[in-house]
């Protein structure tokens, strides 16, 4: 049979293959066509096609989101023409969804075809966007509700066709149970693996954790990741987040009934308010980890937070009042700096000079009043928070570093 020219037979006019009842596939146009389609088909439906091509006012997008988009999976060139596309941020979660329903599509139909490579792909770029569609989504709970349950369906479509497969779990809690996917590097019967907990910000779910587990899976180290109660598919009272003794205990005894686990080789790695969360547990259980990894982690909540919500709001796009609750809950049970002298386990800080939700002096005042005898710190001037402007590179010198610890 001749070699077909495009991506997809029912496309394709040269190799002979009849068009079938399956989803149409356009990733033969341009990004900026696709996208443009996307957003005229969602004006036509809406009625505002005027509103949307004269829409010069509104809010302005954080640089931090579209450098966040781009380090945690989305292609930049799409992002970027999507938002210039719109111009209106109201606008913006439908276009966001719209992109997604498209790449739905298209993973439907190499999932037909039985080509399971880019099937993961379609539905994990599917999964992304819907996650930002719902991240933007502040007022109508029942949208941002919507576009999570797709985002979080995508990526159980795709997770048992990554090169690494990831197995969803449910962690026993005292009130329910954390919601989380365990992913482990190549089979090997006759060892078990280290494994890295991963912890992420408030305001995030485990969908955005995947490149960060990629950098750890490829390096023989299993991982863990879960949404924080009160966010994503944990089905726990948010307060539960706070006892940070009984967090800690629900991790470790699902990790100690895994048999391809080594419960004596653990560590940890938190983004965010999850770096902080990471070190208090670290000290809760000096014994228990062998690391421990923060990334744009706060120094002290409780004195920042007059100035730090402001800030997220402005930054992280979007906050929602329980997710407000829960740094205020937070800030009343996290370490002080009296409790990091007491840290003795390695420790690496990492922080990014341009980040005003941790800032430098957040950074360089963890790494300096830690009493961990082996600490390092990765202090990237020119970054922001989660120093995405620096990923992969950076996700592959925490996962070394951790590595050569555990």
């Amino acid at each position: 049979m001749k070699s077909c020219q495009y991506d997809s037979p029912a496309s394709c006019r040269t190799c002979g293959v009849s068009p079938v009842s399956r989803p149409i596939n356009r990733e033969t146009l341009p990004i900026t066509e696709r996208v443009a389609s996307t957003v005229r088909r969602h004006a036509a439906q809406s009625g505002l096609i005027t509103k949307l091509l004269r829409a010069l006012s509104g809010r302005s997008t954080p640089p931090f989101l579209i450098n966040r988009a781009a380090a945690n999976g989305l292609v930049r060139e799409e992002f970027e023409a999507s938002l210039k596309a719109v111009k209106q941020w109201d606008h913006l979660p439908l276009v966001f969804s719209g992109i997604a329903s498209e790449l739905n599509e298209r993973a439907l139909y190499w999932d037909e075809l039985g080509l399971n490579s880019r099937t993961s792909a379609y539905y994990l770029q599917s999964s992304l966007w819907d996650f930002y569609a719902q991240l933007l989504c502040v007022s109508d709970h029942e949208s941002k509700a919507l576009f999570y349950a797709r985002c979080a369906q995508s990526y159980r479509h795709a997770a048992a066709y990554f090169e690494y497969p990831a197995a969803s779990v449910e962690i026993p809690h005292r009130s329910g149970a954390l919601r989380g996917y365990l992913r482990l590097p190549a089979t090997d019967a006759q060892r078990k693996h280290p494994c890295v907990i991963l912890i992420n910000t408030v305001n995030s779910t485990k969908e955005e954790l995947h490149y960060t587990e990629n950098a750890f899976v490829k390096m023989g180290i299993a991982t863990l990741s879960f949404d924080l109660p009160g966010f994503g598919e944990s089905l726990v009272n948010r307060q539960d987040l706070c006892d940070m003794e009984i967090l800690s205990n629900t991790l470790f005894l699902f990790i100690a009934q895994q048999r391809e686990i080594n419960p004596e080789k653990l560590a940890l790695h938190g983004l965010g308010v999850g770096g902080a969360l990471a070190i208090n547990l670290a000290l809760l259980s000096p014994q228990r980890y062998k690391a421990v990894a923060t990334l744009s982690a706060p120094y002290n909540l409780k004195t920042t937070l007059s100035h730090l919500l402001p800030a997220v709001r402005r930054e992280a796009v979007t906050l929602t009042h329980g997710a407000e609750e829960i740094l205020y809950d937070l800030a009343h049970h996290l370490a002080s700096a009296d409790d990091l002298s007491d840290l003795r386990c390695p420790l690496l800080v990492a922080g990014g000079g341009r980040d005003i939700l941790a800032s430098a002096a957040d950074t360089k005042r963890i790494y300096d009043l830690a009493g961990s005898p082996d600490k390092k710190l990765l202090y990237i001037p020119k970054a922001g928070h989660g120093c995405c402007e620096v990923m992969p590179s950076l996700r592959f010198e925490i996962a070394q570093w951790i590595r050569q610890r555990i």
